[in-house]
C-alpha cells in the first residue's frame, strides 16, 4: 500500500523529527541541525519544506538567499535551490519533484531568477532540475563533490512559472 504525503512548509513542531530524519539518512550528528532548520522558519531569506507521511518527515527541501561566490566561486547573488533529502524508502515517488514545486513558488514570489549548485555526478539532482527547464550556466573546480567540479544552473520566471 502506497500511503500519501503531503508537502508543507516547516513548523516548529516538525524540527525534531526532521533533524531526526536527517541525522538518520545522511549519518550524521544532530549538531546545530536544529538551530538551522529552525532559523528556516524565522529568517526572510530561507524557507524549509517537508514531506510527511503519518506526521513524521520522509523529506524535505531547501531554499535560501545567498550572497555572491557563497554557493561556490563565481556563482552569483540570488535565491538558490538547496538540500532536498528523500528517505530512501520513499524515493521515486515523486516527493522530490513536489518539493521542487514548493520551493520554486516560494522562490518566484520573490524573484525572478532562481539557481542551484550541485555536483556534476549527481545525476538524479541535474535530472530533476532539467525537467523543471534549468540551464547549466557554468562548471566550477569544488571539494564538495566527489567529482570535484559543481554545476550551477538557472532557471528563470516565465508567464507559465508566475
Amino acid at each position: 500500500m502506497v500511503r500519501s504525503v503531503q508537502i508543507e512548509p516547516l513548523t516548529e513542531a516538525d524540527v525534531s523529527s526532521a533533524v531526526e530524519f536527517a541525522v538518520r539518512v545522511l549519518r550524521v550528528k544532530p549538531g546545530d541541525l536544529g538551530e538551522q532548520f529552525a532559523s528556516d522558519i524565522t529568517d526572510d531569506l530561507r524557507h524549509m519544506f517537508v514531506a510527511k507521511a503519518s506526521g513524521q518527515v520522509v523529506a524535505y527541501g531547501r531554499v535560501i538567499e545567498l550572497a555572491a561566490d557563497e554557493a561556490g566561486p563565481g556563482t552569483p547573488a540570488g535565491c538558490y535551490l538547496s538540500g532536498v533529502l528523500v528517505d530512501p524508502a520513499w524515493r521515486r515517488r515523486g516527493i522530490a519533484t513536489q518539493l521542487t514545486q514548493a520551493r520554486l513558488r516560494w522562490a518566484f514570489a520573490r524573484t525572478d531568477k532562481v539557481f542551484y549548485v550541485t555536483g556534476a555526478d549527481n545525476v538524479a539532482s541535474l535530472h530533476l532540475h532539467a525537467a523543471f527547464g534549468f540551464q547549466e550556466m557554468k562548471r566550477f573546480r569544488s571539494e564538495r563533490s566527489t567529482a570535484g567540479e559543481d554545476v550551477l544552473s538557472q532557471l528563470t520566471r516565465t508567464a507559465e512559472r508566475s
